[in-house]
């Protein structure tokens, strides 16, 4: 496969994490689908997996290179920013460096990939507020905003179209579905239930320290560790 000349440290590193997530037999026969893509790397390199991968990427030229470089993905040129959506469910989307990108249709767009998804790998550069908002800003460049304007969120922006939309509930159920495929080992899938328990009680667990956390997740799983 074609290694990457785009911000290379960037790209492998974001691979890297989702692979220190999930063990890559975890990807074969999976639909995914890569929005903003710019040279589909990322969507190729999970191809090779044994993923289904489809790329959806603004500029045209950059469509042509997807398809020279990434035969093995397919690939369209659309303008992400708009409140429709016609691409159908994916077990994965992947959405990295376009959302503060985007000008209008921030809260739409972010919506669409929440529902249209089994799982979302998600990454934007953000501001920090508990406000909700978004700061708009004129940006020039071929891998910039389409319309020259980008819109970055807050934090409390992004966090609270996940909370709107029951994201944390949705994951725990595909957390609940998967669990084996994603830990094999019984006590590592033990260990992954018993933190996935404390988010199903995130409403009314009194725990405070980590200190109580640990030890709480010790007496859920029943796995002795050192002292």
């Amino acid at each position: 496969m074609k290694k990457t000349s785009y911000h290379p440290d960037w790209q492998v590193n974001r691979i890297n994490f989702i692979l220190s997530k999930y063990p890559t037999e975890f990807f074969k026969g999976k639909r995914i689908l890569e929005v903003g893509a710019y040279n589909g790397y990322i969507g190729a390199y999970f191809s090779t997996l044994g993923a289904e991968v489809h790329c959806l990427e603004g500029r045209p030229e950059n469509v042509v290179n997807i398809k020279n470089d990434y035969p093995m993905v397919s690939a369209e040129v659309v303008d992400l920013d708009t409140p429709d959506w016609k691409w159908g469910h994916y077990d994965i989307i992947i959405n990295f460096g376009l959302y503060y990108h985007l000008e209008k249709y921030h809260k739409e767009h972010l919506e669409n990939c929440i529902n249209n998804c089994d799982l979302m790998f998600f990454e934007t550069v953000v501001y920090d507020s508990f406000e909700p908002g978004i700061y708009f800003r004129y940006e020039t460049g071929y891998d910039q905003s389409l319309s020259n304007n980008g819109g970055t969120p807050s934090t409390s922006y992004v966090e609270n179209i996940f909370n709107e939309n029951n994201f944390m509930d949705q994951y725990i159920k595909y957390i609940d579905t998967h669990i084996y495929k994603l830990f094999p080992k019984k006590q590592d899938a033990q260990t992954a239930d018993a933190i996935v328990e404390l988010f199903r009680k995130r409403e009314t667990l009194e725990i405070f320290n980590k200190k109580a956390l640990y030890i709480y997740i010790r007496e859920i799983t029943d796995v002795s560790t050192p002292q």
